[in-house]
């Protein structure tokens, strides 16, 4: 089953196949033929930060609604130290993971691993990157035009002995290894998309 989670600020929107919206929860079904827009969902979550988008064919309503945006790739990772510790960093007065868009010509598994090293500043060759752990997506503004971006988050591995550093010119302040028990702590003003990335490693409830 497809279910694809698209943040806009601080409002959330499920694409879901038919049967499967909460019971109650607000919606928006979407008819055969017909598409979804920007303009719609915006005048929906006036009134609600959750709303589920239900048709037959999901698949067609979200590549539909992704075709609609100027559409960003970017990648990023959770790396992991052989303390067991969490690297994140801390930018615009949130702790977050490091990321970053793809570059023309780049594999997004590359550019996952680059960004960051470029962000933490730690030597390419240190990181090894495993599976997959999740896409995220989130719209915001670019002046007056909304986007979609979409990130892809890669678990990887550290095991050398060069500190971390934060990549400044990128607003990033700090860049440190947090310990588990640290985490919740960290993710209570973190973005919904990064609070998903560690649910979806098993990091977070």
């Amino acid at each position: 089953m497809s279910v694809y989670k698209v943040y806009v600020e601080n409002s959330c929107i499920r694409f879901v196949p038919e049967g499967h919206a909460g019971d109650g929860e607000p919606s928006l079904a979407v008819a055969p033929g017909e598409s979804v827009s920007m303009t719609k969902l915006l005048q929906k979550l006036q009134f609600t930060k959750k709303l589920y988008v239900i048709s037959e064919n999901i698949e067609r309503i979200f590549d539909e609604f992704r075709a609609s945006l100027p559409f960003i790739e970017a990648a990023g990772g959770l790396v992991v130290d052989d303390a067991a510790k969490v690297l994140m960093i801390f930018r615009n007065g949130r702790w977050d993971l490091p990321k970053g868009k793809l570059e023309p010509g780049e594999r997004i598994e590359e550019c996952a691993v680059r960004e960051v090293s470029e962000e933490c500043a730690l030597p390419l060759q240190e990181l090894r990157r495993d599976d997959k752990i999740a896409d995220t997506y989130h719209c915001y503004r670019i002046g007056d035009r909304w986007v979609l971006k979409r990130t892809s988050w890669y678990r990887m591995r550290y095991a050398g002995a060069v500190a971390p550093r934060p990549q400044t010119a990128e607003g990033i302040t700090r860049a440190e290894w947090v310990a588990r028990e640290q985490i919740p702590a960290r993710l209570s003003g973190a973005y919904y998309t990064i609070r998903d990335v560690f649910r979806e490693a098993g990091l977070s409830d």
